[in-house]
């Protein structure tokens, strides 16, 4: 919350520089319903439901282009270790190569990037929603309709593009160090 307001609010001069404290207070006195705490959890309930598409559509997306890889390229994308009898492997699956486990898990991060932005972009909607409205808690189906009327189904993939900037490298990475570390470990 105090990271969202920061980039959202510039400070009104360029020599005075707004710290995370005073950010951290000023949310802190918006005061909804009595309850001061209540204000900085804007959004919390929306970021929750943007997790189940986040992280269930990445596996889904890279399992999905790894089998595709197995199937339709297996001499280009798997690795044959049938030559290292030395190594005791308990694993039915042969282990990619790495050009092919980095682009699933980059495609895979802008298909989970793709269809959770929205749940993204109305979680942000409603934690700068404090700044005009210090004292009401906007909902999460207002603050969709509002998109949906100013600018339809485009206005929630609005700022998308520079997303993928972030996610492709970022899943690519971690997919790959995924699979390296269940092959390390010998799991299926």
């Amino acid at each position: 919350m105090v990271r969202v307001r920061m980039a959202f609010e510039t400070p009104k001069s360029s020599t005075s520089v707004q710290k995370a404290r005073d950010f951290t207070r000023k949310i802190y006195n918006e005061n909804i319903g009595g309850s001061r705490l209540i204000s900085f959890y804007r959004g919390f309930s929306i970021s929750m439901l943007g997790i189940i598409p986040y992280g269930g559509v990445s596996f889904l997306t890279h399992n999905y282009l790894i089998e595709a890889a197995r199937t339709y390229f297996p001499k280009y994308a798997e690795i044959d270790r049938s030559a290292e009898p030395h190594k005791k492997r308990n694993r039915t699956k042969k282990d990619m190569r790495a050009w092919a486990e980095l682009t699933a898990g980059g495609l895979s991060g802008i298909v989970a990037q793709t269809s959770s932005y929205p749940f993204e972009l109305v979680r942000r909607r409603m934690q700068i929603g404090g700044i005009n409205s210090p004292s009401k808690l906007l909902k999460a189906k207002d603050v969709v309709a509002s998109i949906y009327k100013a600018e339809g189904v485009r206005g929630f993939f609005v700022g998308l593009t520079i997303g993928y900037i972030k996610v492709l490298p970022m899943f690519a990475v971690s997919f790959y160090t995924y699979e390296k570390l269940k092959s390390m470990l010998d799991i299926e």
